[in-house]
């Protein structure tokens, strides 16, 4: 599109350029028409750039308002286009913008000539005696269209550049300009009237006037530009401060700092095809994306991270988060209203939702706009007790649900834009990893600190000193699949009396896990256990790498849990990492509602790593010797050899 725009304009300035050419022949007084053109030319390097949008103005206007007067459009037409050709071919712009640069002014200022001398019905005033006086309304309206018409290209350009409204940018950054070309018309009635009565030459007098007139407006718009860029390196400040304070909070419920990222992008995309232009409730739109789940802090993680379903204790909890991050936000005065959008994106258009049950455009759009993209976003992530959905899915759920919890007109914009919202890219490094370090801190990945005063329950130090040895001999030596495992759950037996494990291992695909060995009453139920990695807890664990404790145990086993003697209720989960690589994942099964300590999560993750080398070690010994085809159906067998 904007290619396209860019070669009309163009072709229509240098048709305007064209005619005025060959107007030259015509125009009268040569001598002073060139004097004029030649002030323009000289005068044209008296630019003042406006760097937000990435463009310029000049203070040649004076010269060339009344050249247009005076010798009609031609004159004033061709000095411009050689001016701004000059200035373009300077700055090494491409072809196509010095084109563009060259020629759209020449077209402005051909038109507004043409306006002019068609409504007066005046020959050019250096032919004729014609009073000044009844010509004015005209001027100023040929200096009213030449604004416009400049302005209004390059805003048409810039917006379809930068993929943002024309009319905004022309509103915010050139409206003010306005009052500069009426001042130049001004002016250059002056001029005419030197011209008239003191000649050609003495206009050039006005030099030094232009020049002072011109360092004037340069130090204006260099204390604007210096307040400009402190707003923006301040809104810098605020932004990320906001963002690095979301994700942080975000981390909280596991949720990757991406998600506020997402929201944020889906939010201000669905504003601006609804045409929400209120630049303070945009503000807040953006701002209440990263910020709406500021309540979690208070919200347990045993809740926030629970992978099955929330009893109906539990969910009342949870609805305090909002409440809790409106009364958060309040204490932050913000400049836009965040915190009615914080504290309503959870009411439902219906009137069902929380915590005052709202209903109907009663709900501030911005909160009916972020309840639609956060329903999307969490249902297109990972979640503990499911894999992501398609987007195809999630759509047909925003739609069975609009009308009742969402606004059917933000549903219907979400479905048309969902697909074009491109998302910011990744964070620095170094952020990404403080919020991961903050991400392990928050889901109790123990530091070595709180892992040597964490107690161990059922195990004597020289027992467990033992164990680390001969993981670690196993690790650096040829130690089998099979022996590992072997110390391995007899040092969980140790850590965890009465527990039922199962060691899930990973496939050569990386998308598989397959049960290697299974130990305590309900070995034989686990034995039979496999899924995909994502899928179920297990699988989750295995995704995210990420430990869980006293999680639902009926999310991998499904209704042989309860069927079991005793039924299994609670799981702990734990990833077995070795370096970069997952080996595999070992899953503890108790009967009661948590069963599992959190010193014994702590300990377990401690051991994690080194039962992981080990086995790493073990696979890596495994293939050099090609004793197994297929490691994991081999490695079974060695565990079913083992047991009988």
């Amino acid at each position: 599109m904007l290619s396209i725009y860019v070669r009309l304009v163009i072709a229509a300035g240098a048709a305007a350029v064209s005619h005025s050419l060959v107007g030259l022949l015509a125009a009268p007084h040569p001598f002073e028409w060139i004097l004029f053109a030649t002030l323009v030319i000289l005068t044209g390097s008296f630019t003042l750039n406006i760097s937000a949008i990435n463009a310029s103005i000049s203070v040649a206007d004076t010269f060339l308002i009344a050249a247009t007067l005076l010798f009609g459009p031609a004159p004033a037409t061709v000095a411009l286009a050689i001016d701004t050709l000059l200035l373009s071919w300077r700055k090494g712009y491409p072809w196509r913008r010095v084109a563009f640069n060259a020629v759209a002014p020449a077209l402005s200022l051909w038109v507004a000539g043409h306006v002019f001398f068609l409504i007066t019905g005046a020959a050019p005033l250096a032919t004729n005696d014609v009073r000044v006086g009844p010509l004015i309304p005209a001027l100023f309206l040929l200096a009213a269209i030449y604004f416009a018409l400049n302005s209004g290209l390059i805003a048409v350009a810039v917006g379809l550049e930068s993929r943002r409204s024309p009319v905004r940018i022309w509103y915010d950054h050139f409206l003010w300009l306005s009052i500069g070309y009426l001042a130049a018309a001004s002016v250059g009635l002056g001029l005419i009237v030197i011209q008239r009565q003191v000649g050609a030459a003495a206009v050039a007098m006005m030099l030094p006037v232009v020049a002072i007139f011109h360092h004037t407006l340069r130090a204006s718009f260099g204390r604007l530009e210096d307040a400009r860029r402190h707003v923006t390196q301040i809104d810098r400040l605020y932004h990320s401060t906001v963002e690095t304070l979301a994700m942080a909070i975000d981390a909280k419920d596991d949720v990757t700092h991406s998600h506020v990222r997402r929201v944020q992008a889906y939010a201000a995309a669905l504003a601006e095809e609804l045409k929400v232009n209120d630049a303070l409730t945009l503000k807040a739109i953006e701002a209440a994306a990263l910020l709406h789940d500021t309540g979690k802090l208070a919200i347990p993680e045993r809740i926030l991270n629970k992978p099955g379903g929330l009893t109906a204790a539990e969910f009342e909890q949870m609805k305090q988060h909002v409440e809790i991050g409106a009364n958060i936000l309040s204490l932050v005065d913000f400049p836009y209203p965040v915190v009615p959008i914080v504290r309503c994106h959870h009411e439902n258009w219906d009137g069902s939702g929380y915590p005052a049950g709202v209903s109907g455009t009663d709900i501030p759009i911005g909160a009916r706009i972020l309840s639609v993209v956060d329903c999307f976003d969490a249902l297109t992530s990972d979640r503990p007790y499911r894999r992501a959905m398609t987007s195809e899915a999630a759509v047909a759920i925003l739609l069975d649900r609009r009308g009742k919890m969402y606004d059917p007109d933000v549903v219907d914009a979400f479905i048309r834009i969902h697909r074009d919202v491109v998302v910011a890219g990744h964070d620095e490094p170094g952020r990404v990893e403080v919020l991961q370090q903050i991400n392990r801190s928050l889901q109790g990945h123990p530091t070595p600190e709180a892992v040597s005063a964490a107690p161990r329950p059922g195990v004597g130090a020289a027992d467990e000193v033992l164990a680390f040895v001969s993981l670690a001999r196993l690790t650096e030596g040829n130690g089998s699949t099979s022996d590992v495992l072997a110390l391995s759950t007899n040092l969980i037996r140790n850590i965890a009396p009465g527990a039922s494990g199962a060691w899930f291992l990973v496939g050569d695909s990386g998308e598989t896990l397959s049960v290697i060995e299974a130990f305590g009453p309900a070995a034989p139920a686990l034995r039979k256990l496999g899924m995909r990695v994502g899928e179920n807890l297990t699988g989750w664990v295995a995704s995210n790498r990420q430990a869980i404790v006293n999680s639902d145990a009926s999310l991998d086993l499904g209704a042989r849990a309860a069927e079991l003697t005793p039924p299994l209720v609670s799981c702990l989960s734990v990833p077995l990492v070795a370096g970069q690589t997952l080996v595999a994942v070992l899953s503890l099964y108790a009967p009661g509602r948590d069963a599992f300590s959190e010193d014994l999560g702590r300990l377990l993750q401690m051991v994690a790593p080194h039962i992981a080398a080990a086995l790493h070690a073990a696979r890596e010994h495994t293939r050099s010797s090609h004793s197994y085809a297929a490691p994991v159906r081999d490695l079974r067998l060695v565990a079913a050899t083992r047991r009988s």
